[in-house]
């Protein structure tokens, strides 16, 4: 009887903790002042995949959608985001790491005039993070 009990519970803990994992999302938005300033955004995880997109004033986000490599990899996306003539303002950002398997995580990039603003959560407001960096 208690080789019974275990094998139940062991099996309900197997197949309770396999269920769906909703995928990651990694949002980055063009709130540049100038309509005329295009974002460009070059972005590529840790096992090479790579995506690019060039992001318009008020565009529709840029959205990288993912589930997270299984232990014991981490998974990791980083990009590179540029405006300004001949891209003069830049910043190379890890916009998402996780060193176990997550779900659901969100991470919001904003690119403004000041600088890059950042939030986990759809109702929290934005923060300031980081300045533009200048190529010379």
């Amino acid at each position: 009887m208690n080789r019974l009990i275990a094998f139940v519970f062991i099996s309900a803990m197997f197949f309770g903790l396999n269920e769906a994992c909703k995928q990651n999302i990694v949002m980055i938005d063009n709130q540049l002042d100038s309509s005329r300033d295009n974002l460009l955004i070059d972005c590529s995880d840790n096992k090479g995949k790579f995506m690019s997109n060039l992001l318009s004033f008020h565009a529709s986000q840029f959205i990288i959608s993912f589930k997270d490599y299984k232990w014991p990899e981490e998974t990791r996306w980083d990009c590179t985001i540029s405006h300004g003539e001949n891209n003069k303002f830049y910043y190379d950002l890890q916009v998402y790491h996780a060193n176990f398997p997550r779900c659901g995580q969100l991470r919001t990039w904003i690119a403004k005039d000041d600088g890059i603003w950042f939030t986990r959560r759809y109702e929290d407001p934005p923060g300031f993070v980081l300045p533009w960096k200048t190529r010379a």
